[in-house]
């Protein structure tokens, strides 16, 4: 599996998918009570979340172009383009935001 995995407070590991423009987690270590919820929900029932790239994550693909931009928008955020501000704000944003 590669992508962004995130622990919640009790420990569960939960994989991080965009789907169709909106960030999804699903279950992965515990095979006995299969859960797929959007982010939002899943910070609001079990977070806050600890996110790091399971290994793999470094070779290439979408996931890794964003932490990219991630990293460069907090380090360097004058040399950011607008729509890169944009886009982690927009992911920020749908994490955080609470229903």
């Amino acid at each position: 599996m590669t992508g962004v995995v995130g622990v919640d407070r009790s420990g569960r590991s939960w994989a991080l998918v965009t789907i169709g423009g909106t960030v999804r987690a699903r279950l992965v270590s515990d095979a006995g009570t299969p859960a797929t919820m959007a982010v939002e929900e899943l910070v609001h029932a079990h977070g806050p979340l600890v996110l790091s790239p399971t290994p793999g994550l470094e070779g290439g693909g979408g996931c890794a172009a964003f932490v990219d931009t991630v990293d460069l928008v907090a380090s360097d955020p004058e040399t950011a383009s607008v729509e890169q501000i944009r886009a982690v704000s927009a992911f920020a944003r749908r994490i955080l935001t609470t229903h």
